[in-house]
């Protein structure tokens, strides 16, 4: 069986996974970092750290695909709102993905020693200041590999987008193996596609941690 008359519709599914991927990516990390610095020992306050804390607790205490079809099914006929599978599905999986960088990045910043804050402190630094010269500096490097497999872990878990019709690289395939009934080089092509992604994920992560290394970054 060959691909090739498919080739256009792997990459409309491969655009649509990329998009995906980025959408909840930008999310997840923005709500993560904000998070998990009003979470931090550092930062801590009780009005904050609690709802963050419970929050993490159903984030990730549910599974993905789970609130992907409560966001899908459940919001829409509860709020009277309309939901494209899309955007239900990012909007379910940042929601999933951020409560994971939020804990990555706190326990991050904890791992800072309290010296170092107060060093800072002493030579006048504000804490927004000591966040972006000082203290997040270090945290990419204790966070890095971690941060990179969350992110590796999104993007695979887009696939779940295929169960509520959003037509992404896994949906495309099936709709394709339900014309030609041969599975097998269907799911060889979208595993190798997501194997070039991840592949591309490593690969900025080993040069990331590199430059990080000499200190050039």
């Amino acid at each position: 069986m060959s691909l090739l008359p498919y080739a256009m519709l792997f990459v409309k599914g491969t655009s649509i996974t990329v998009a995906a991927w980025i959408v909840t990516a930008c999310i997840s990390l923005t709500v993560g970092v904000l998070f998990g610095v009003l979470s931090c020992n550092r930062f801590y306050r009780a009005e904050f750290a609690v709802p963050i804390r419970i929050y993490t607790f159903v984030a990730k205490g549910i599974p993905a695909y789970v609130q992907i079809l409560i966001v899908y099914f459940v919001f829409p006929a509860t709020f009277g709102i309309s939901l494209s599978g899309f955007t239900a599905a990012c909007s379910a999986l940042a929601f999933c993905s951020g409560g994971y960088v939020t804990e990555i990045m706190r326990a991050g910043i904890n791992a800072i020693p309290q010296g170092q804050w107060d060093a800072c402190f002493v030579l006048g630094y504000s804490n927004y200041k000591t966040l972006r010269h000082v203290v997040f500096p270090q945290v990419i490097r204790f966070i890095a590999p971690a941060l990179f497999g969350e992110c590796e872990q999104l993007l695979k878990s887009t696939s779940l987008f295929a169960t509520i019709g959003v037509t992404e690289l896994t949906r495309t395939g099936m709709n394709i193996i339900s014309r030609e009934l041969n599975p097998f080089p269907v799911y060889m092509a979208i595993a190798f596609i997501y194997l070039f992604f991840s592949a591309l994920l490593q690969g900025f992560l080993i040069t990331l941690e590199r430059r990080m290394r000499y200190g050039d970054y």
